[in-house]
């Protein structure tokens, strides 16, 4: 059986008391129901992901119409942070959760933080069991981070395009969610060549932008994927609902799930010498059915290179060489080879070495993974975050060019 429980009377005293400072906009809310001769509150039923039903109030006319739920939070029916309203778990799982865990509905949720700053969910049952067993400090970050992700990438949401495909500075990019990307690359393919896949970030469109031959390469690759916040926010601009933050680093762990599933193999080629074995062992530790057809460093011979690639039989090719070498060996080499498909995947093989550690979670919650690459390596990545990360923004908001596709 369950156990209820209500709001924390904390919980209930800050709403009480933004309420009080919202009175202003809920009376020119009852105002405007009363000139409308109109309702004042709407009640809606929605159901949280373990199945319950959970009345939530909205004004019906006037400003800032969700502010009601307050209301929800002040009489303790529903939480600011607890079981999510936007998606429901298995059948099993809530009946688990239900018997085990202390649970009331939330405005805010782990899943929705995940979602809105693009993390691909892969376990939501254990989400929200890492979320119902956190300590205050963690539900009070967890409020923190959900407030500003929406704030930054989840204002008006209904009104964005929710499409697979979008158009940001010119470029046709995949809009999709993680499974379905890696659906993509272990797909076979009747074409003759293999399929390319390149991984668009902030860096991409300022590198596009500075030198047109590399955003022409951009335009070659027959699936871009969307990368980091940078592209969440030109997307949210140009009036696109983007699906998943798909990148190399957060992709490999699917892939290689599949991979083994379909019993597809990978090459590793790049990086400096050594740091691609130590991630094929790291892998095979990892996933020790994966196979791992060969490993090359980014620093060989691109003749012997190619003849050891399609020697091995690899199904999937990772190309790390960073931007925008990777992208023009592939194509430049595309002819040549002989596998399914081929990944420019940047440092991929850095992280999974341990060469480089990857931002802790809640880093990526917020979006700002980057912040951690400029601490880890502040010279090296100076300009491409310090410098290119303001260029982006002013291209985007200021020049328009996320929907307008110029160069300048």
């Amino acid at each position: 059986t369950s156990k209820p429980i209500k709001a924390s009377n904390i919980s209930r005293c800050v709403a009480l008391f933004i309420t009080l400072v919202f009175s202003p906009v809920f009376a020119f809310n009852i105002m405007a129901s009363l000139c409308k001769r109109d309702n004042i509150i709407q009640v809606t039923k929605k159901q949280d992901a373990l199945g319950r039903t959970v009345l939530v109030h909205c004004f019906k006319h006037g400003i800032f119409t969700k502010s009601a739920g307050l209301f929800n939070i002040v009489n303790g029916h529903i939480g600011f942070c607890g079981v999510g309203l936007s998606h429901q778990l298995l059948k099993a799982d809530q009946r688990e959760i239900l018997r085990n865990y202390q649970s009331i509905p939330g405005f805010f949720s782990l899943y929705q933080l995940h979602q809105n700053s693009g993390l691909a969910v892969s376990d939501a049952k254990a989400l929200l069991i890492k979320q119902l067993t956190a300590t205050t400090p963690a539900y009070l970050s967890l409020l923190g981070k959900s407030i500003l992700c929406v704030c930054l990438f989840s204002m008006n949401l209904k009104a964005l395009k929710n499409t697979d495909t979008m158009t940001l500075f010119g470029l046709n990019i995949h809009n999709v969610i993680m499974n379905d990307a890696v659906n993509w690359v272990t797909m076979q393919s009747d074409k003759k060549v293999p399929k390319v896949g390149f991984f668009i970030n902030v860096n991409s469109i300022n590198l596009g932008i500075k030198t047109p031959k590399f955003n022409a390469k951009l335009q070659q690759a027959d699936a871009l994927f969307a990368d980091g916040s940078g592209i969440r926010l030109a997307a949210h601009h140009a009036g696109y609902r983007l699906k998943n933050n798909i990148n190399g680093t957060d992709m490999l762990p699917h892939l290689c799930l599949s991979c083994v599933e379909q019993q597809k193999s990978v090459f590793l080629l790049g990086a400096k010498p050594g740091v691609a074995m130590k991630a094929a062992v790291n892998l095979k530790r990892a996933y020790p059915h994966l196979i791992i057809a060969g490993i090359e460093h980014g620093y060989t011979d691109n003749h012997k290179t190619i003849t050891h690639i399609n020697n091995s039989g690899c199904d999937i090719l990772l190309v790390a060489m960073g931007s925008p070498m990777q992208e023009s060996w592939i194509l430049d080499h595309r002819d040549a080879l002989t596998c399914q498909s081929v990944l420019a995947v940047g440092g991929l093989f850095d992280f999974y070495a341990g060469e480089i550690s990857r931002a802790p979670m809640w880093f990526r919650e917020l979006g700002m993974e980057w912040v951690w690459r400029l601490m880890q390596e502040p010279t090296k990545k100076f300009y491409r975050y310090v410098i290119g990360n303001p260029f982006f923004l002013f291209r985007v908001y200021i020049l328009g060019l996320a929907t307008k596709g110029e160069r300048s």
